[in-house]
């Protein structure tokens, strides 16, 4: 057996860092010598999953709740690694079914470099492990010649999955570097491409920023969340995560690109006036105030008194007309705060 030499966990819940591609990347970042920058957040900014919240106005499918989730395939990966700097190559389920041995001899190859292998897969096609969600993992290893792949998508135990030629996951192998890409440069894109996210257009029922809200809000309303045959958990408490996970971090990169080169003096006024629209507990990130008022509506997910998942208290409050009325609502007016962020967006970057 052979594993990568820095094993660790992926999505450490306790760090908030709920979001698997951005986790994946700073992984692979991490085997490849690169040092404590970019961090999570930094790629999460990237990848956009913590700009634009999401939410599928269809019963859950298993995927991660998040704009890389929702967007996962060649063209979206393809972005992140160019954006990193780095070639790549992107192969499907079916090729690398068609050609299972050249692909075996690739993850051997690239795990004794001590490299790991991107996997992007489903809940549904590789159910092993405990979680509610699953979209992105890596290989971190192998056994039998790399016939059996050993896969990380949480902690630090892996998952064995034998590589048969009837495997449902698509595997994406890092190249060579392009380019150099300083921190700098990473949050003028992050930045730049803002406003790309928040207005994504509606996909097979799924809704990206403040569409995701008003899409997220009619369905309250109309009492969607009150039928006793849905669980709330998985299609509707991952969205109250989602934008608690996200908090206020992107709000915080125009200050620090400012601070790095006095160039971008113009961008932290720019990042304080967002602020004041999308408040959070601090200047800095911290939980985002929608996420507070939604725990103090009776419509977030946490139980202060038990340290931990309480959807009863979502389940009375959707129930009750009246209250979940005042849940769409606050999702409501975060919408139109997010629409008048993203013309302050499209403004200050002209």
């Amino acid at each position: 057996m052979k594993k990568v030499a820095n094993n660790r966990a992926l999505c450490d819940g306790m760090k908030g860092h709920n979001y698997g591609l951005p986790d994946c990347m700073k992984f692979i970042l991490e085997c490849m010598g690169w040092g404590e920058r970019p961090d999570f957040w930094d790629i999460a900014a990237i990848t956009g999953d913590t700009v634009a919240q999401v939410y599928n106005h269809n019963p859950t499918t298993g995927c991660e709740y998040c704009v890389s989730g929702y967007l996962a395939g060649p063209e979206h990966i393809g972005y992140v690694f160019n954006t990193l700097g780095y070639g790549h190559e992107y192969v499907t389920a079916g090729q690398l079914n068609a050609d299972n041995n050249r692909y075996i001899r690739k993850i051997v190859e690239m795990i004794d470099r001590n490299t790991p292998v991107l996997v992007k897969t489903n809940l549904n096609d590789m159910p092993d492990g405990h979680s509610d969600v699953r979209t992105y993992g890596l290989i971190v290893g192998y056994d039998n010649e790399g016939k059996t792949a050993k896969l990380l998508f949480g902690d630090a135990k892996t998952v064995d999955c034998v590589l048969t030629g009837e495997n449902k996951m698509d595997l994406i192998f890092v190249g060579e570097k392009r380019h150099e890409v300083t921190l700098e440069e990473l949050y003028i894109k992050a930045i730049r491409k803002m406003t790309h996210w928040l207005t994504l257009s509606e996909r097979d029922g799924m809704f990206f920023g403040a569409s995701a809200f008003r899409a997220w809000a009619n369905d309250i309303e109309a009492g969607r969340f009150a039928n006793e045959n849905l669980s709330l958990w998985e299609n509707y408490g991952v969205y109250v995560c989602n934008l608690a996970t996200s908090g206020g971090e992107p709000t915080y990169i125009f200050r620090k690109l400012a601070d790095m080169n006095q160039s971008y003096s113009y961008l932290a006024p720019l990042g304080e006036k967002i602020q004041k629209l999308l408040p959070a507990e601090s200047p800095t990130g911290g939980r985002s105030l929608l996420w507070m008022q939604l725990e103090e509506l009776g419509g977030g997910f946490w139980d202060e008194s038990g340290g931990g998942v309480d959807m009863d208290r979502v389940k009375t409050t959707m129930h009750d007309k009246e209250k979940r009325s005042k849940v769409a609502d606050a999702l409501r007016d975060y919408a139109e705060r997010l629409d008048q962020a993203v013309e302050l967006l499209k403004t200050g970057l002209r």
